[in-house]
């Protein structure tokens, strides 16, 4: 059996156009259909909402009502009341969500008013003679219930409680922030579940048969489809070999028939010799056996499991501060360790996760890696305190360490020729929309069944990535032979002047500004401006968003122009002055237009960066091959995010958020420029 080694073979994907159209038609449906419901939803909630409205304005009504009427009740003239302004500003005191309160005469002339929504009451038409029940109306800007005040047996007085709209609306506007979150996840987790769907069922066999078309048309009859699937391709996979069976027997039998011939004299032996040769010089023919010819799976085949991988994982990021504080009974220092704990585990893991890849291939070291992170996640559910959940943590982040350098040395592999860029931005970008859903949807599943059960749904997603890799990754693949110790294999790495630039200059100050920007100084400035929590996700989820149409952009533009160390140096440069921003224009604008240009310049990098790897093992004396230089890199990055939120926080200290961005952004400008200065040195 002879396996195909790349994708290369094929000249372009016929299916191609076929798969943008099925998914781009299927994001439309999706697309409209969540718009139909979200819009549904957001009726709904108004509808339900104001009643509640209604129904408290009345209940303040009511409370703030009782002591004026049993002073009238008690035979105290209208005109009399005396104090309501000191009794009115203690209920505005108590309950901030009131506009106004405002007492009027039966005719609807202002006896008393409060609050800082009184001097834009208007006096409704009111019934002369009224029962009990408030009467409410709906204004612009708000509610007003007005409940009426009686004396001697009719109306003397109205009590106007005025509720703003500013709580509805701002329930209304979160609501619709977590339906577009819900409708984000949702879309990016169907692109990457269609990927792979159409990957398997219809791009790989169509690529497939239209590689076993171009052999039979350039004369080769040696191979046969493998293909088992039943569906319209497998039907025409089994209609080629076939054929290529019918005719390697009719080869088969043109040779026996000619050397019948060649019994009957010299002439026909001749004859027939040249007809063979002139046959054989057009066609080959397998007559003992013909082989099998596979596709690999393609990018999208292990881009599904990391998707849900770093899904599982960052299921728990947005509340493992706040279990760590439920097992420690306290929200001290204790609340960091299991995050420190994980991140220091992805580091000392990572170089030995890339050994790991050399030795066994992809397939194998997924289904390892899969093991401690499945039990991890586990030990998180069942700690039963701090320490216990931060050596689960530990354990979790050593899967995630021999996992994800798997996808990323697998996606090495099997890239297309001219797409390597490409192929490898796809191993950002599904950490990326990973960490994006799994974030925005974790936190909303924990508040429905709790911070245990939703670590037991992440040990159920990573048996399905390794169900998954069990079943769609081929079996072996193993890229070089791991051989000497990890510090041998650091020391043969950082010899490289090209690598030891890469990490540096480039990996390692990339992640000290992500690190120590989009996730310590843009808060803490975002929650200065008094911008709310909710609103403080967003302006940072700009980062990701931004990020994963450039990562695509740059792969493109590494695989089409070949441009891979241009681009690492003009985005650090990029980078560098989105920084400077703050500096030159007003915080409320630079730090939203900082976090997105941050994330256009790492994704146009990370392709690229990764892209160098396999390149510089193919010089002469690179030493250990690409899933080991991988995992260095990978281990500069983490570097880079442990050391940059400590940088920020010191810089913060010493000179204000705007200086620390500043030098920040100086320091990736210089970095770059040195990486540029580096390259072309030679």
């Amino acid at each position: 059996m002879s396996t195909a080694p790349s994708r290369a073979g094929a000249s372009g994907n016929p299916a191609r156009g076929l798969v943008l159209a099925v998914i781009g038609l299927s994001l439309l449906l999706l697309l409209g259909t969540i718009g139909l419901v979200s819009r549904a939803a957001l009726d709904a909630f108004e509808a339900e909402v104001r009643p509640e409205l209604e129904k408290e304005a009345e209940v303040i009504g009511g409370i703030v009502a009782g002591p004026i009427q049993r002073a009238l009740s008690l035979g105290v003239p209208f005109a009399d009341l005396t104090g309501v302004e000191e009794f009115f500003g203690a209920v505005l005191t108590a309950r901030p969500n009131v506009e106004y309160l405002v007492l009027t005469d039966a005719e609807g002339r202002v006896a008393h008013r409060a609050g800082r929504g009184a001097g834009r009451f208007a006096p409704p038409a009111l019934p002369a003679r009224a029962g009990n029940a408030p009467v409410m109306r709906s204004l612009p800007d708000g509610y007003d219930a007005a409940h009426p005040l009686h004396a001697e047996g009719g109306t003397v007085g109205w009590l106007h409680v005025g509720l703003g709209r500013e709580g509805l609306d701002a329930a209304a506007r979160d609501t619709r922030w977590d339906i577009a979150i819900v409708l984000l996840v949702s879309l990016l987790t169907t692109v990457e579940l269609l990927r792979f769907v159409v990957e398997r069922t219809v791009s790989t066999p169509l690529l497939l048969v239209h590689r076993m078309m171009q052999r039979l048309v350039a004369g080769d009859w040696t191979a046969r489809a493998a293909s088992t699937a039943t569906d319209e391709a497998g039907q025409l996979a089994r209609g080629i070999n076939a054929l290529v069976r019918r005719m390697n027997d009719r080869w088969r039998r043109l040779e026996w028939l000619a050397g019948e011939v060649s019994t009957a004299g010299e002439e026909a032996a001749r004859r027939a010799r040249a007809i063979l040769a002139e046959i054989a010089a057009r066609f080959r023919f397998s007559p003992d056996g013909t082989v099998e010819e596979r596709m690999p799976p393609g990018p999208a085949v292990a881009r599904l499991p990391l998707f849900l991988f770093v899904f599982a994982e960052q299921l728990s990021t947005s509340f493992i501060p706040l279990y760590s504080n439920e097992l420690g009974g306290s929200s001290g220092v204790l609340a960091a360790v299991p995050i420190t704990a994980f991140v220091a585990a992805v580091a000392l893991a990572t170089p030995y996760g890339g050994r790991l890849v050399a030795r066994r291939g992809a397939r194998d070291a997924i289904l390892i890696g899969a093991v401690p992170a499945a039990l991890g996640h586990l030990g998180s559910a069942l700690a039963g305190s701090v320490v216990e959940f931060a050596l689960a943590r530990a354990v979790c982040g050593i899967g995630y360490a021999v996992v994800t350098i798997a996808c990323q040395a697998h996606l090495a592999q099997i890239a297309q020729q001219g797409r390597l860029a490409r192929s490898l931005g796809g191993f950002t970008g599904a950490v990326m929309t990973g960490a994006l859903c799994g974030t925005a949807i974790g936190a909303v599943i924990a508040d429905r069944i709790g911070y245990r059960a939703t670590f037991a749904l992440s040990v159920l997603l990573v048996l399905a990535v390794q169900f998954l890799a069990w079943r769609v990754l081929e079996a072996h693949g193993r890229s070089c032979r791991a051989a000497g110790s990890v510090w041998r294999d650091a020391g043969a790495a950082f010899r490289s002047p090209s690598f030891a630039a890469l990490v540096l200059l480039a990996a390692i100050p990339a992640k000290v500004l992500l690190a120590g920007f989009i996730f310590y100084l843009a808060p803490v400035e975002l929650k200065a401006l008094g911008l709310s929590q909710a609103a403080i996700g967003r302006n940072v989820m700009l980062y990701a968003l931004a990020m994963l149409p450039a990562i695509a952009l740059g792969g493109w533009l590494s695989d089409k122009a070949r441009c891979e160390v241009p681009l690492i140096w003009l985005a650090g440069i990029a980078n560098g002055l989105g920084l400077l921003l703050p500096l030159v224009a007003p915080a409320d604008l630079a730090l939203p237009a900082a976090i997105a240009l941050t994330g256009i310049a790492q994704g146009f990098a990370a392709a690229p960066m990764l892209a160098l790897v396999p390149q510089i093992t193919a010089q002469p004396g690179a030493g250990p091959g690409a899933p080991v230089l991988l995992a260095f890199l990978r281990l500069g990055e983490r570097v880079g995010s442990v050391v940059g939120p400590l940088v920020a926080a010191w810089l913060l200290l010493a000179g204000g958020a705007s200086w620390a961005m500043a030098v920040l952004g100086l320091l990736s400008i210089v970095t770059a420029a040195g990486y540029a200065l580096v390259q072309a040195l030679g």
